[in-house]
């Protein structure tokens, strides 16, 4: 007995060799990754301590790691910086329309719909169309408000108030497609038009006050529209990846190549041809000339795609037993499985957009709707550069990204992970 304690003790115990070997290779990996990650992380770091330095220290030769003397005022100088420009009502209108659009659609959707007992409440044959026209006169209003407000033209008015109309609508036939009560769609349709309105005024009031050609006013404008069209992107994109996925209707493969295909047309090419669309719609300086035609993406249909067809289909088929609809089926069982994807596409949408330089710089031309990445430009003239102030704006505007990264890495790498994966 003793001899059979001794050799299994034996064969648990590691020579001294071996140990100092493991620990020896997880020291060398983790310092292999704190020098890769210095090295990645090293343009961040210097512009920090570039936006300390005055402007002929950070062109000096040769280059210094710290300043000589710490100019800690040029964060205060950036940040009071005005390079003219008023604040005009029109950009800020279309900045609280996107915000009241965006209000007004997942407030529909989060309250449009409950389980209720069947045939109860109103009719389907007085709720559809009284739906249809409240969506209609939601459009109407936007489109009024637009004139009243800000008198824009008659193909502003007439665009806008067709795009709001048209996308609310959708939410209707989404509600439709379940067998609703009928009186609490109409009832929430209201609802989230009125929510829709206090959002829009109260938005468009706080872009009057963060002024013209400010930072205030650059960063409100790149928070607003990368967060509209990131949660559009988000609900556009996980719905129709959702009936590519796990839906089966006629054309769907061919409906899903074609969309595939779209994504190896280069954006040089439909440059132009977008340019003169949205000045023939009057929404140059407009914020919808960036939302709304960025509703949807094929990269992030193509991502959320893959990844709900990996999603078992037993829970689905037990939510149809119970009685639930496609839509319930989507919000109440699907989604709450796809957060890590959904993740996945708000973080590189929200990206795309808050680092996008080439579409802001063509449809927003005034200074009080320049987005950050456009404004950096006004620090770097042809006679004279404000470097210091130029890497104070970089690090700004390089900041809420990472952070957004860093709160939210492991949805995202599990998202791109489970993206390839088919069940």
């Amino acid at each position: 007995m003793a001899s059979v304690t001794q050799s299994s003790s034996s064969v648990q115990t590691k020579p001294s060799g071996v140990d100092l070997q493991d620990t020896l290779s997880v020291v060398v990996r983790y310092a292999l990754m704190i020098l890769l990650g210095l090295v990645l992380f090293a343009p961040f770091i210097l512009s920090f301590l570039g936006s300390f330095k005055t402007n002929s220290e950070i062109i000096a030769y040769p280059p210094t790691l710290f300043p000589k003397e710490w100019q800690w005022e040029n964060w205060p100088r950036f940040f009071a910086a005005d390079v003219g420009g008023e604040a005009r009502l029109d950009g800020a209108a279309s900045l609280g329309l996107m915000a009241g659009l965006f209000t007004a659609f997942l407030t529909f959707l989060l309250t449009g719909l409950t389980n209720v007992i069947k045939d109860r409440g109103m009719a389907r044959s007085l709720g559809l169309p009284l739906s249809i026209l409240v969506s209609l006169l939601g459009g109407a209003a936007a489109a009024w408000y637009l004139d009243a407000r800000i008198g824009a033209g008659r193909m502003e008015t007439l665009a806008v108030g067709a795009s709001i109309a048209i996308i609310m609508l959708i939410g209707v036939l989404l509600m439709g497609m379940s067998n609703p009560d009928w009186r609490r769609v109409v009832l929430a349709l209201l609802w989230s038009l009125a929510a829709g309105a206090v959002v829009t005024i109260l938005f468009e009031q706080i872009a009057m006050f963060a002024g013209g050609g400010r930072f205030w006013r650059w960063l409100f404008n790149t928070a607003v529209l990368s967060v509209m069209m990131a949660s559009f992107q988000l609900l556009f994109c996980a719905m129709t990846a959702y009936a590519f996925a796990r839906l089966k209707f006629p054309g769907r493969d061919i409906i899903f190549s074609f969309m595939l295909a779209t994504m190896m047309i280069p954006g040089a090419v439909t440059l132009v041809p977008a340019y003169v669309l949205m000045s023939k719609l009057e929404w140059i300086n407009r914020a919808y000339s960036l939302v709304i035609p960025g509703l949807v993406s094929a990269g992030s249909i193509f991502l959320l795609t893959q990844f709900l067809k990996a999603v078992p289909r037993d829970l689905e088929e037990a939510a149809y037993i119970d009685g639930a609809s496609y839509f319930q089926t989507f919000k109440d069982v699907i989604l709450p499985l796809a957060r890590p994807a959904l993740l996945t596409v708000f973080i590189l949408q929200f990206q795309g957009m808050w680092n996008a330089y080439l579409g802001p710089l063509l449809y927003l031309q005034r200074r009080d709707m320049w987005v950050m990445n456009v404004a950096l430009q006004i620090f770097q003239g042809q006679y004279r550069a404000e470097l210091n102030l130029l890497l104070v704006a970089a690090i700004l505007n390089a900041l809420p990204v990472l952070v957004l990264f860093f709160m939210f890495s492991r949805y995202y790498i599990e998202g791109v992970s489970y993206a390839g994966v088919k069940g």
